[in-house]
């Protein structure tokens, strides 16, 4: 995943604790970061789900760490493969990206599948989110893809 830098630089992909007024730390959010001038920013796909969990955290007025990998589907498949991958690998970050969110949909697809046969409305609300997140991503990669 590569993205520019406003200072021409290229950013790298990673992953950062964010802490929020100093009660709140959210580990693992996924982000681009610029070794040339420390500029970061949230990744755009999971930015607005970071800002919810922040709303959410701020209203319940719960501190601590959350891992934001257990609470955004997209966070989790980008940070178990960014363990995995090192840049000498032959194979592209976005190859195995795409491969690894359609492993993902399918586990979804199955496990919907078992909460539907158990008539568990809650769990299947809770994949159907989800697999949502995935499918958003999914469909907008695709679409920036085609042009």
């Amino acid at each position: 995943m590569r993205r520019l830098c406003r200072c021409g630089q290229e950013m790298n992909f990673g992953f950062r604790l964010v802490m929020f007024e100093n009660k709140f730390q959210i580990d693992r959010v996924p982000i681009f970061e610029c070794d040339s001038c420390d500029f970061y920013e949230v990744l755009p796909f999971v930015k607005p789900d970071l800002l919810d969990l922040l709303n959410q955290l701020k209203q319940q007025d719960v501190k601590g760490r959350v891992y934001f990998t257990e609470v955004n589907e997209l966070a989790d498949v980008l940070y178990e493969l960014f363990r995995k991958w090192t840049k000498a690998d032959s194979v592209l970050f976005e190859a195995m990206l795409e491969q690894h969110c359609e492993e993902r949909i399918n586990l979804l697809l199955d496990l919907y599948g078992c909460a539907q046969k158990m008539n568990d409305e809650n769990w299947m609300k809770e994949i159907a989110s989800r697999l949502a997140t995935l499918s958003k991503f999914v469909k907008e990669r695709q679409f920036m893809g085609a042009k």
